[in-house]
């Protein structure tokens, strides 16, 4: 999943914001992970040769946005959707079920009792339940960086307090520390807000 998330540090981007959570969530209900493992690197290396050849989603103007906070999933993918029909490209996800847990490793030759082993990984993902959660920070500027971004899109649904609390401090560091513009949308999963949530939307892309 890393390998697939990676492609996107190209630009143009090799994989819409779309697309990516479709595999990726997908991914997920795979019976035999062997499998799956196979499925997503025949994926990578079938958009890597086409990349070879000249290919890339987007062009080298279209705005790169990093989406962050609450998790996403097939069914709930307004705010992705609506970015990318307004022009820009979700080149990564730091949230739930994106990019905040492909880095955490367990050593399996580790002679250490594998349930510590695992607990010690788990300890280590960057959520807003944790606290003090620098780890979230420290891995949005590194992506910020490596993927090229334009503008920060903080996602929080609505009832998930500790990620909209956590979301001060977000804006904080995209706009004083990083220079980039910052949005933050408080949503739930029905489609009653999609024409604010598209005004918002556009209107953000627009400074970009």
């Amino acid at each position: 999943m890393q390998g697939l998330f990676d492609m996107n540090k190209a630009k143009p981007a090799l994989i819409s914001g779309l697309d990516m959570l479709k595999v990726s969530y997908q991914i997920g209900f795979q019976a035999d992970r062997r499998e799956g493992v196979k499925l997503v690197d025949s994926l990578v290396a079938d958009i890597k040769e086409k990349a070879a050849g000249g290919y890339s989603v987007g062009k080298m103007s279209t705005p790169r946005i990093l989406l962050t906070g609450t998790p996403v999933g097939l069914g709930c993918e307004k705010v992705i959707t609506l970015v990318e029909g307004c022009g820009g490209l979700v080149i990564a996800m730091e949230n739930c079920g994106g990019y905040k847990t492909v880095e955490l490793r367990v050593e399996e030759n580790n002679q250490t009792d594998p349930l510590r082993l695992l607990a010690e990984k788990y300890m280590k993902i960057p959520c807003s339940v944790m606290t003090p959660n620098h780890r979230r920070l420290d891995l949005l500027k590194r992506m910020v960086k490596e993927f090229q971004i334009d503008g920060v899109i903080d996602l929080t649904w609505q009832a998930c307090h500790t990620y909209n609390i956590e979301s001060y401090f977000v804006a904080e560091m995209v706009k004083d520390e990083l220079g980039l513009p910052f949005l933050h949308l408080e949503t739930d999963y029905s489609q009653h807000d999609l024409e604010t949530l598209r005004v918002r939307i556009e209107a953000f892309l627009e400074m970009i």
